[in-house]
């Protein structure tokens, strides 16, 4: 049989020139999205099983439901379940062409271990569909080349506020504020990977984000159920550091509701800045609380405004 060049060969011209666009506009970050909170479900080559063809669902939280909808419309692949029990919303994409679809727009664009997924998924498309789609390596470019570390965050990324009492003599005098910006990550990939996929290990790209906001890499161990779990964890604490998140995320913004909860942080930041080392006021303490109530979990309103971004 004649081997199938690549999948971007059995598209239109015109489908090709709109998939390169998808994949300008969105490669980086559906990696990151994917990388964070995606799996692919993918058969070994020589697994004795029934040959199911791989499939990627995502998860998004029920409050990202319309980020979820919005991607699903502009790639034109796959459908979105609730699962409200379980708190969430799949993007399952389960046909063969959207996946390969998915493939084109993300391969090149990963930096984790999860490539390795990925690359299983591609091989098993090259041996059992006939194609000849190159697995590209993992994007060793700087973090903030592209928009990757957005897609990552909406996953896996956290922003904090917290406020504490300032005690003089076991009197409170003032209020301390802090912000932070948090990526948690497991220690390892759960399968072998090869070297040339960057191995098992997710140190590198976290060194690689900590470096890239200037902040020390931390460890961490804990015990769940009898369980140790190992992670990784990088912090913006800083004024350095969260000057790093803030131009990042002005240049390649968030899509899903961690997009409110990053304005809302970026605000508190711009508040204890312009302080310029003095206590905050009474008045800005006031505010604060009012941003704190609303943040995060305890956020009731959600305004998806910004996706209109995505239509242009």
């Amino acid at each position: 049989k004649n081997k199938i060049q690549s999948f971007t060969t059995l598209v239109s011209s015109n489908d090709k020139n709109n998939l390169n666009s998808l994949r300008d506009k969105l490669g980086p970050y559906l990696a990151g999205l994917v990388e964070a909170d995606g799996s692919f479900a993918v058969h070994d080559i020589n697994s004795k099983a029934k040959k199911y063809s791989p499939k990627l669902i995502i998860v998004f939280s029920l409050s990202d439901k319309p980020l979820a909808e919005k991607l699903t419309s502009i790639t034109q692949v796959g459908k979105i379940y609730n699962r409200e029990s379980q708190g969430c919303v799949l993007w399952s994409i389960q046909n063969s062409e959207d996946v390969l679809k998915i493939i084109h727009i993300i391969n090149g664009y990963m930096r984790t271990p999860k490539i390795e997924a990925l690359h299983r998924t591609i091989l098993w498309f090259n041996v059992n569909r006939n194609t000849d789609i190159k697995p590209l390596d993992l994007d060793l470019s700087p973090i903030d080349s592209n928009s990757w570390l957005a897609g990552f965050t909406d996953g896996d990324g956290n922003f904090s506020i917290t406020l504490t009492d300032r005690k003089k003599k076991g009197v409170v005098t003032s209020k301390r504020v802090q912000a932070f910006f948090r990526i948690e990550l497991r220690q390892n990939y759960h399968r072998e990977v090869s070297i040339n996929q960057g191995g098992i290990s997710y140190f590198e790209i976290l060194d690689k984000i900590a470096r890239y906001l200037k902040v020390n890499l931390y460890s961490r161990s804990r015990e769940q159920k009898d369980k140790i779990f190992y992670s990784f964890m990088v912090i913006s604490h800083n004024s350095e550091s969260h000057t790093k998140v803030i131009d990042y995320f002005n240049r390649y913004p968030l899509y899903s509701s961690k997009y409110l909860a990053y304005k809302d942080w970026k605000y508190v930041v711009e508040q204890i800045k312009l302080r310029n080392g003095k206590p905050l006021t009474t008045e800005n303490i006031k505010e604060i609380k009012q941003v704190k109530d609303q943040f995060n979990n305890k956020r009731k309103e959600f305004d998806f405004s910004h996706l209109d971004i995505l239509d242009s």
